[in-house]
């Protein structure tokens, strides 16, 4: 888990308003005081370590740099950590998630598991140890709770004991690192490429495949916590790429990347809506999304992030330049029917070019700890937030959040509050100064999902922790719809 300190944070908590039904909007401040020295060729990926040093995933070359390193560590300025190793003492490339105390899993081709200061645990892996696993194409993976890993693609099992030969698609793994020989693992007639975990614990998918364990499919499927085909979902997804999921409360999926349907082949999605059955979901707000047709991948405009910000509030990222016609670089804000709203409507980065491939956008958001800042990174030269423009920001910039009110004569000053106790175990309890209609806490892991949100309907109200791992969470505090407070927990169980 992560976490990092703002010298603006207890200026931006202490303009933290107590609203009682009006609307606000957030400005994303360019913080010139975070800069990287990064030379080419992409940050896909980043996590913030204990300390507050940051672990980049990715292709990157510093200067003085004649290889390219999969990963690197970060001071809070934005400046290498010269004292960290490369490989064999470090991995990544590409996709990082949090695991337990302060470990992590990040993938280069296949997952391994990253002790707190971003050096391989050697209690884990590297996968596939003995000799029942070949790995070949290699697609995303999901770690479980106890460090158990699922990974997609497609590769060659050899266990003619328990009946798995040939090419499979999505494979379990012991928290060891070793092929799980208790699972049914199960296989595709193409690759899978993107999956995640749904709340409730199925996952949903996307391939290059006709059928999956022998039954038809499209591109975007869902199958049941044991990997077995769940055939009450049915998308009509044909044709293209799928980066991100993000899960709704009332079971639709909201679905990025650039793909295609088969009722209208010609038309290609950046980001819809996909409800619980599969089917596609008119009412969500269809969004244009303009780029350069020449970027790199195909087709040059995508969506790769969906960021939960705050409740009714996504940031998406991607690489494109407007959005239904209007300017956005990169970033954009919308609502949960998909409307667009005015933030980042002045934000936008340079294009960056390396070899034959121009790209100028981000592939991932992640919030600090404390929720006063967003990092972003991605493949670009140069961002501007509509006032500053600093032409040296590469690969990696952090984003001040401000909120403003849009109704000014609300503006009441924000309560009082706290947690105890903290570090907590199986429950903390939040104490508020005072109590009015609809206000309610929101537990955050290091990523900024949503893990908890409860009704705070007395003065103190107390949080069930148990189900949480041990690490470092936020505790946001909401009147109505409007952030008005937010501190750090530590969970020690």
């Amino acid at each position: 888990m992560n976490t990092i300190g703002l010298a603006r944070s207890a200026a931006v908590s202490a303009a933290a308003l107590w609203l009682s039904g009006c609307d606000a909007q957030w400005s994303f401040e360019l913080d010139t005081t975070f800069r990287t020295t990064i030379v080419d060729q992409n940050v896909n990926a980043l996590h913030i370590l204990q300390d507050g040093k940051i672990f980049l995933s990715g292709r990157m070359r510093f200067p003085g740099d004649m290889n390219v390193r999969s990963s690197a560590r970060l001071f809070s300025s934005g400046q290498r950590d010269l004292t960290f190793p490369t490989f064999p003492q470090t991995t990544g490339g590409e996709k990082i998630l949090p695991w337990f105390n302060g470990k992590f899993y990040v993938s280069n081709g296949l997952p391994r598991r990253m002790l707190q200061d971003g050096l391989i645990d050697p209690s884990f892996g590297p996968l596939g140890i003995g000799p029942y696993f070949q790995p070949s194409t290699t697609g995303d993976y999901h770690v479980f709770p106890d460090g158990r890993v699922l990974i997609s693609g497609s590769h060659i099992l050899s266990d003619s004991i328990r009946g798995f030969e040939g090419n499979y698609e999505l494979i379990w793994f012991t928290n060891t690192g070793y092929l799980d020989t208790t699972r049914t693992h199960r296989n595709a007639n193409g690759p899978i490429w993107e999956f995640k975990e749904l709340p409730d614990g199925k996952f949903i998918c996307s391939c290059s495949c006709t059928q999956y364990e022998g039954e038809p499919v499209s591109r975007l499927f869902r199958v049941h916590t044991d990997g077995a085909l769940d055939t009450s979902f049915q998308s009509d997804v044909v044709l293209g790429n799928i980066y991100e999921f993000e899960a709704m409360d009332n079971g639709s999926i909201w679905v990025g990347g650039n793909y295609r349907r088969s009722v209208v082949p010609q038309d290609t999605i950046r980001l819809a809506r996909f409800l619980a059955n599969g089917s596609f979901d008119p009412s969500f707000a269809e969004l244009e999304f303009g780029g350069n047709p020449s970027w790199w991948p195909w087709f040059g405009t995508q969506v790769f992030d969906i960021f939960p910000f705050r409740p009714d509030r996504y940031i998406i990222a991607g690489q494109f330049t407007t959005v239904n016609g209007q300017p956005r670089g990169g970033l954009c804000m919308i609502d949960s029917s998909g409307n667009l709203l005015p933030e980042l409507d002045d934000f936008y980065v340079g294009p960056f070019t390396y070899q034959t491939a121009t790209n100028a956008g981000f592939t991932n958001v992640y919030w600090n700890q404390d929720s006063t800042a967003i990092y972003v990174c991605g493949t670009y030269a140069g961002c501007n937030d509509g006032t500053t423009n600093d032409t040296q920001q590469r690969f990696v910039s952090r984003l001040l959040v401000n909120e403003l009110s849009t109704d000014m004569s609300e503006v009441d000053t924000a309560p009082s509050w706290r947690l105890y106790p903290n570090p907590a175990s199986a429950s903390t309890t939040v104490e508020v100064e005072r109590i009015t209609s609809n206000v309610s806490v929101i537990v955050r892991d290091a990523l900024g999902r949503e893990l908890l949100r409860q009704h705070l309907l007395a003065h103190r109200t107390t949080l069930d922790l148990q189900t949480l791992r041990d690490g470092i969470y936020s505790i946001h505090l909401f009147a109505g719809p409007e952030a008005v407070g937010v501190q750090r927990l530590v969970v020690q169980h």
